[in-house]
């Protein structure tokens, strides 16, 4: 019973580090750069996206990756970019707000695919994949001084510090085999109320029910590519 016992051990241990050896043969790091597009959704355009278009502000951004298999990776993600709206585009001329803010987002996230994918699965070409991050956010708004803001709503031209997660929606494309097209949609949503530069105070908002201080956010499109580095 005692060299069963051993021998049984044996076999666990043996078969477990070949399970780690093999988990660790799909694994492999990922570097890519990407464009996107961003678009504000906040107070000024009452979080519409009926300016889609005219909107939207190109940004660039870079991520680090690393796949633990052919489902689940994570990484993390830095980008550069800009919101912005204007009152004329909303049917609001007269009031004259702006958002032109600057935007600086680092992000830790995961994507898991639908569709095993990476460096053995080759017989895929594509999958889809759900992406879920959170970071930091630094934001420099650009006040439009043409405005008439009235006495209730304070200004905050300088530099601000807030988090920010991210939640989307994406596809992988194999171009060959160490190289990927990378294609997504997401959700930003920021832990800040004055991504524009400003906020209703609370005496202005009592007397004013049909405003609020709402939370900022953006929906972004994200158009890249990724490099693979293993061996085959």
């Amino acid at each position: 019973m005692k060299y069963t016992k051993y021998l049984a051990l044996t076999v666990f241990a043996l078969g477990l580090s070949t399970g780690l050896k093999a988990q660790r043969a799909t694994a492999f790091l990922e570097l890519g750069a990407y464009g996107m597009t961003q678009n504000y959704l906040g107070d000024v355009n009452g979080g519409s996206l009926s300016a889609l278009t005219q909107e939207a502000r190109f940004g660039l951004g870079t991520q680090l990756k690393y796949n633990f298999s052919s489902i689940l990776s994570v990484g993390a993600d830095v980008n550069y970019g800009s919101v912005y709206s204007h009152d004329n585009l909303h049917g609001n001329a007269d009031r004259d707000y702006q958002v032109d803010t600057d935007l600086l987002n680092v992000n830790l996230f995961t994507n898991i695919h639908f569709i095993p994918f990476g460096k053995y699965n080759q017989r895929n070409h594509h999958t889809p994949f759900l992406h879920v991050g959170a970071g930091a956010l630094t934001y420099q708004p650009h006040l439009n001084t043409n405005a008439q803001y009235p006495d209730g709503i304070a200004l905050y031209p300088g530099t601000g510090h807030t988090y920010t997660y991210a939640l989307g929606f994406g596809w992988r494309i194999r171009r060959s085999l160490k190289s990927f097209y990378n294609l997504g949609i997401y959700y930003n949503g920021f832990g800040a109320s004055n991504i524009e530069g400003f906020n209703y105070e609370s005496d202005w908002l009592a007397n004013n029910p049909e405003y609020s201080n709402g939370m900022d956010g953006s929906l972004t499109f994200k158009f890249g590519m990724s490099l693979g580095f293993f061996e085959q």
